[in-house]
């Protein structure tokens, strides 16, 4: 396996592709969903991903902008070919097939759950690339969208336990 190393701008743009990704899998699952339910949180999951790769966009186009590159800094198509592999293997790798197989996309709270678990890796790897990071500004934007991704993991973990219900004692 090749080992391709990455600027923290590429690892910004890994951040916008994970979003897109992230999004693109929830709508696909909400359109093969037989439960009206389960497919509504998932077209709910989807907007808030879309939601994030917005933020994220600009995020990144801030941060071009700070560094003075423009569309020069547009990669060609090998490298986001790579940039969308390396956020495959983060967000939900295995894809669609993979957590049907798992029956994974049945109820709200298994998806839930895989949402949840996609969110905590997110995290992982945001933090690592903030660790990374050369430049304070860039580490400092890593360490925002990390502040977001753990946000929108609290909000996971409340609806979790909504459907649950309320603990017996």
């Amino acid at each position: 396996m090749q080992i391709h190393s990455f600027s923290d701008l590429e690892g910004l743009r890994i951040a916008v592709e994970m979003e897109r990704r992230g999004g693109d899998f929830y709508r696909r699952a909400a359109k093969v969903s037989k439960d009206p339910g389960t497919a509504q949180l998932l077209s709910q999951l989807a907007q808030e991903e879309t939601g994030h790769e917005l933020d994220f966009q600009a995020l990144y186009a801030r941060e071009k902008e700070r560094r003075g590159q423009g569309d020069e800094g547009v990669y060609d198509p090998e490298t986001s070919a790579y940039l969308s592999a390396v956020a495959a293997e983060v967000v939900f790798p295995g894809g669609l097939m993979a957590l049907a197989g798992e029956n994974a996309l049945q109820s709200p709270e298994a998806i839930l759950k895989e949402a949840i678990q996609s969110e905590k890796d997110s995290i992982l790897f945001y933090s690592e690339l903030a660790a990374l990071c050369r430049d304070e500004h860039t580490k400092s934007v890593f360490m925002d969208i990390v502040s977001q991704e753990r946000r929108h993991l609290a909000t996971l973990q409340r609806m979790l336990m909504a459907l649950a219900g309320p603990a017996e004692e």
